[in-house]
């Protein structure tokens, strides 16, 4: 079991395929134990990009 240190630009998310970008979570540094290499992975520039979109349309809308 691998814990996920911060790594400067680095983001993670779960290690599940097609998973909806707005259930999608995002964290840069794992705590605790359910936080490994096992259920994570380093998220790609274009899930954070779609990540960022998301948020910024869900700002607007509230």
């Amino acid at each position: 079991m691998n814990k996920l240190e911060k790594q400067e630009g680095v983001y993670y998310t779960q290690n599940i395929e097609n998973l909806p970008i707005e259930e999608r979570v995002f964290f840069r540094e794992g705590k605790g134990v359910s936080a490994t290499s096992e259920h994570y992975r380093v998220a790609t520039q274009t899930e954070i990009s779609s990540w960022k979109e998301y948020q910024a349309e869900q700002e607007v809308q509230n």
